[in-house]
């Protein structure tokens, strides 16, 4: 799960730099759509990064997936 993890925290990372573009308003045409604003992009970072945590902790003690 770590390599899982770490792929689901990739994309927390990304939406949350996309977050900060739409904030600063960098790109001047909206990313993707008009109704993917900045909170949008916040809260699928929030919860992407939220999940990889989740996925982490789920790892067996010994480290050895099965």
């Amino acid at each position: 799960m770590g390599f899982t993890a770490a792929i689901v925290a990739a994309l927390g990372v990304i939406s949350a730099a996309l977050g900060t573009l739409s904030i600063l308003q960098v790109p001047s045409e909206p990313i993707l759509s008009d109704k993917l604003t900045w909170p949008f992009w916040m809260a699928l970072s929030v919860v992407l990064l939220l999940v990889s945590v989740v996925l982490m902790l789920g790892r067996k003690p010994g480290g050895s997936e099965d």
